[in-house]
């Protein structure tokens, strides 16, 4: 079987790590897959890790940026069996080849509704002026999909709240599919003696580092700030301003831009705690962070969640702008000496939910279209 996989861009992302792991682990398993990637941005060196060359529809990072979403190439003349299209980026690609073979099955993951996840592209302005066009070409999009895969309840519930005049015509074909693509370490390998830090890692451009900033200058705990920043998102720049600024005024804080999976790992097992007070429709760094034994304090209202019995989503899963529960609850676990204890809890949890559940449960949906 023949099958494409369509992710935006080769940053390292969330979005980038599924679209490639899921490409290595069918290609290992007899699938003949291929990876789109819409633009050439910086390569994630875990393309490399798993061995696999992107097809790039665009090689001009700022050209592909800016008219992303209003072409496709000679590309999509290729015959493939079926489509995993990640977002409406990918969306638009697979439904435009979708359109030239109406044989292909096409299985859009959606992990953020309505959203269009390249910056600076022509379209992303048009659907953020505009944002009832976008509504629209999601529509369409879920429309022309034999299975719409979300990340979350968290994004089923946005999703099918976004399209409720349709909601009879999608309902049947959503399923949640969570991006469980970490790997738990083995329990002997978790980290007893924690390192005294706290750990944010992601994208350095969202609204948790700005709330983080907040909760930062009420501790007096070291914070290593893990991720990566596009140099022309002004975002990135703000908060970089920000946290450089606490430390001039004698706050520990340490930068690690791109760091490997290696470094990543060392990171989260090292940790006292992961942070992240903002917003996920899902979050799977949190998910890594719990698969090295680190314990996680998320934003209530983010998809991950869902993953931990009420106990513990009551006591790790905050509302995001509290920045008063946000101090006590992270000195309560560092200085409590909490960190270990709360980390195998979490570690145990990822035992069901992981690279290998993730990668059978959409075999079993691949089958199941083939």
């Amino acid at each position: 079987m023949k099958g494409l996989s369509i992710i935006h861009n080769t940053l390292p992302g969330g979005v980038q790590r599924v679209g490639a792991l899921e490409t290595s682990e069918l290609s290992r398993m007899g699938y003949d897959m291929t990876l789109i990637s819409l633009v050439k941005t910086q390569e994630w060196g875990l393309f490399k890790m798993l061995d696999i060359s992107p097809v790039y529809l665009s090689r001009n990072e700022i050209i592909g940026r800016l008219f992303s979403g209003l072409w496709i190439n000679k590309f999509s003349k290729n015959s493939f069996d079926f489509i995993i299209a990640h977002n409406n980026t990918g969306c638009q690609v697979a439904s435009k080849i979708k359109q030239k073979n109406k044989d292909i099955k096409m299985i859009f993951y959606l992990h953020d509704p309505l959203a269009y996840p390249i910056a600076g592209s022509i379209c992303s302005v048009i659907f953020r002026l505009l944002p009832k066009i976008l509504q629209k070409m999601e529509s369409k999009h879920i429309e022309t999909s034999d299975i719409v895969f979300v990340n979350s309840k968290v994004s089923l519930n946005k999703l099918l709240s976004n399209h409720k005049e349709n909601f009879d015509k999608i309902y049947n074909k959503i399923t949640i599919l969570y991006p469980t693509l970490n790997v738990p370490l083995k329990k002997q390998q978790l980290t007893q003696n924690k390192q005294n830090y706290l750990l944010i890692v992601g994208r350095i451009d969202h609204e948790a580092f700005y709330n983080l900033a907040k909760i930062i200058q009420l501790i007096d705990i070291p914070l290593v700030i893990a991720g990566y920043g596009h140099p022309y998102n002004p975002n990135f720049r703000k908060i970089l301003n920000i946290f450089k600024l606490l430390q001039h005024k004698g706050k520990d804080i340490t930068f690690v831009f791109s760091p490997s999976d290696e470094e990543l790992l060392n990171l989260y097992k090292n940790a006292s705690l992961f942070v992240y007070p903002g917003h996920e429709n899902f979050n799977m760094s949190a998910l890594e962070a719990m698969s090295a034994g680190c314990p996680i304090l998320v934003a209530d209202t983010s998809g991950v969640c869902e993953l931990l019995p009420p106990n513990l989503r009551e006591y790790l899963c905050l509302p995001k702008k509290d920045v008063d529960i946000w101090t006590d609850r992270i000195k309560e676990i560092v200085h409590g000496d909490n960190s270990h204890s709360l980390g195998t809890a979490l570690w145990r949890i990822t035992q069901r939910y992981n690279l290998n559940t993730h990668i059978q449960n959409l075999v079993k949906v691949l089958e199941g279209l083939l």
